[in-house]
């Protein structure tokens, strides 16, 4: 009788804890302070001794950029690296040979050719020539820039594990495969600051068309 009783008086009080903490009564309790911590954040750029240029080269980083804006072109479905600035020559001599294994490495294949049983070397269908003072790679497929090259810095040395487009563009945009990381936008207005609180340190414009492309979602420039 005696637990039967003790087992009653803390089914009660777990019931009256409970109701306590249901969702209506903590908003009705929190709710003044939950604002006055909202309201203080709102406040807190405006009722700084800081001006607000100060409170942005407070957050900037130790090193001055020298750069003041940049524009990021990102061509998805655009071509590859082997028909514009990456020169093959060996596949050219490997033409519709198979992949060796040395090059594979046991590394796993897409669900578009997991099932071949080759998987045949293509070189490139466009033709490169070397280009400017430093001699640079560039296919026919880019004339103009061809023109310019000496003036671009080309860089090969990234790649990516990732074998499926989403995770390999989520890798490209944010250093990350996985989504919820900042992105490049949101490094490039740490690094070089917003001139007016009022505007978005950085925008975005995606072009639409027809042809169904790999999706650029919003979480690529969060």
């Amino acid at each position: 009788m005696g637990r039967k009783n003790d087992f009653n008086i803390y089914t009660q009080e777990f019931e009256a804890i409970n109701k306590k903490i249901e969702r209506r009564n903590f908003l009705k309790s929190t709710a003044g302070g939950m604002g006055a911590m909202a309201l203080g954040t709102l406040l807190s750029s405006s009722i700084s001794t800081k001006t607000f240029e100060q409170q942005i080269l407070d957050a900037l980083p130790t090193i001055a950029p020298k750069a003041k804006r940049v524009v990021y072109l990102f061509m998805s479905g655009g071509p590859s690296q082997f028909e514009t600035f990456d020169y093959k020559p060996g596949l050219i001599k490997m033409q519709g040979q198979g992949l060796p294994d040395s090059v594979r490495n046991g590394q796993r294949l897409t669900g578009m050719s997991a099932s071949q049983a080759l998987l045949p070397i293509a070189s490139s269908f466009a033709n490169f020539k070397q280009h400017g003072k430093s001699n640079t790679w560039v296919s026919d497929l880019l004339p103009y820039t061809a023109q310019v090259v000496d003036e671009l810095c080309i860089i090969k040395s990234m790649y990516t594990e990732q074998i499926n487009h989403d995770p390999a563009l989520t890798f490209f945009q944010t250093g990350h495969q996985l989504p919820g990381r900042p992105s490049i936008g949101s490094w490039m207005s740490y690094g070089l600051g917003s001139e007016n609180k009022n505007l978005p340190a950085f925008i975005v414009l995606v072009s639409k068309n027809a042809s169904r492309d790999q999706p650029l979602y919003a979480r690529l420039w969060g």
